[in-house]
Order: structure tokens, then C-alpha cells, then sequence
């Protein structure tokens, strides 16, 4: 196996948030293959890491296709998601282990895995712990929450605001996510949200295509006023940062 697609598990940064490396071991070792995905997905419906992996790479590889269907894509990806077998030895060896760095009042990433056409981070969040309005510009997102309890708010994009560089963002949907469940955006619908933990909260987020240094680049941050624009419901005006 090269280096490139070799299992790791390291803690990371999305835009704006830096971290230290942290090397886990539980994660990086090969998880056991007796349920990988063949095509399709067994009769129980729990499928281990490695089998996640395997499944979750055939569906985002068609986004090299002329059509890729996204909205299909990330259908399917919630769908392996929910499969996942959370106890699995590797992912409960760091679930465990990123509650090292609990008591540095942000919220922390670490990276699960990358590919070449996705990746997968754990995101852990403490009581009261946010992510302010960002944007993930030509991706899809499946979050699924693994422990605790998440507030999600996802915005559509409407374009710059008349004679102004402030934009108009339309509020799409807003759910409280519990351990078991998942939200999604595509490229173009749900794409910039914001979360806030209830309680010491897990996500296994996968992202395709995975961040590079362009998408990086392109992602912006957004100050979004907390009153509706000129009285329209679930219309907001915000200033990227």
C-alpha cells in the first residue's frame, strides 16, 4: 500500500482552526476485511471501518463522471453512514482517544482518512462548542453524529446583495442531530451551515472531493446578521469574513 492511501489518523485543521499532529494507532492499522464491501452490503447492515471505506469510495468516484449526481451521492453516502458499525475496534479506539484533548474550548479535528476522492474527519465538539457560518465550496458533506447532541443550521446561497458586497444567504433547514443521525450538503443546496454542540458531541464528517489547498483557499467564513432581511423569513444578510 503507497504512501497515499495508507490508513492514518492524524489530527488536523479545517480552514481557520490549526492543530498539532496526533498519531493514533489504532486507526492507522488495516481493519479486518471479513465484511468488506463486494458490491453489496450485507444482510445485518452493520458494516465495519474498512467496509465503510471501501463502499463509500465506489459511490465518490463517479464524481468523475460527465453527471454526477450529487444529491444522489450524498443519498447513498448518508445511507453507508448509517450502516456504520460505530463500536468497530478502530473507530472506538478514537472515539476514545480524541477525548485527550478535551478542555481547549474550541472545537477539534482529526483525520480519519483520505483518499483520492474523499476524505473523513472526526470532529469533537464540548458543551456549548460552535462552528460559526462556513461554506464548503464544490464539495458534498455527510455529518453523521456518532455521540452526543448537535444543533445544525444549513443556508442556501442567494447571491451579493444589491450596490453591496454583502451577500444574501436563505436559512434551508435546521435540525438537532442525536447519535445515529446525519445531515448533508451538496455543492449547491445546504452547503454553508453552522453547528453548536448540546453536550461532548462526535461527527464523522465525509467530505468529496477531499480539501486540497485550492479548496482550502476558495472557503469563506460568514458574520450573518441575527434578524431576518427586511422582514423575508429565513433570508439573512452576512459579510464573509
Amino acid at each position: 500500500m503507497d504512501d497515499y492511501n495508507r490508513r492514518h489518523f492524524i489530527r488536523t485543521s479545517l480552514p481557520g482552526f490549526l492543530g498539532l499532529g496526533l498519531a493514533l494507532p489504532g486507526i492507522t492499522a488495516l481493519a479486518t476485511r471479513a465484511n468488506a464491501y463486494q458490491g453489496r452490503l450485507p444482510e445485518d447492515g452493520a458494516i465495519n471501518w474498512d467496509a465503510f471505506l471501501t463502499a463509500v469510495e465506489k459511490e465518490a468516484s463517479k464524481q468523475h463522471l460527465d453527471h454526477w449526481n450529487q444529491a444522489e451521492y450524498v443519498k447513498k453516502a448518508a445511507a453507508l453512514a448509517l450502516r456504520l458499525n460505530l463500536k468497530d475496534p478502530a473507530l472506538a479506539e478514537a472515539f476514545e482517544k480524541t477525548q485527550q484533548g478535551l478542555g481547549n474550548q474550541r472545537a477539534d479535528f482529526y483525520k480519519l482518512e483520505r483518499q483520492r476522492n474523499f476524505e473523513v474527519s472526526l470532529v469533537q465538539f464540548e458543551k456549548g462548542e460552535q462552528i460559526s457560518h462556513h461554506d464548503h465550496p464544490g464539495m458534498t458533506g455527510v455529518l453523521l453524529c456518532a455521540t452526543g447532541k448537535v444543533d445544525v443550521w444549513n443556508y442556501d446561497l442567494l447571491g451579493r446583495k444589491k450596490n453591496s458586497k454583502n451577500v444574501l444567504l436563505k436559512e434551508t433547514a435546521q435540525s438537532t442531530l442525536a447519535k445515529g443521525m446525519v445531515s448533508t450538503l451538496t455543492a449547491k443546496q445546504r452547503n454553508i451551515h453552522r453547528l453548536q454542540a448540546h453536550s461532548l458531541t462526535q461527527l464523522v464528517d465525509i467530505f468529496a472531493p477531499p480539501y486540497n489547498k485550492e479548496r482550502s483557499r476558495n472557503s469563506s467564513w460568514f458574520t450573518v446578521d441575527p434578524e431576518p432581511f427586511k422582514g423575508y423569513d429565513h433570508i439573512y444578510e452576512a459579510t464573509k469574513r
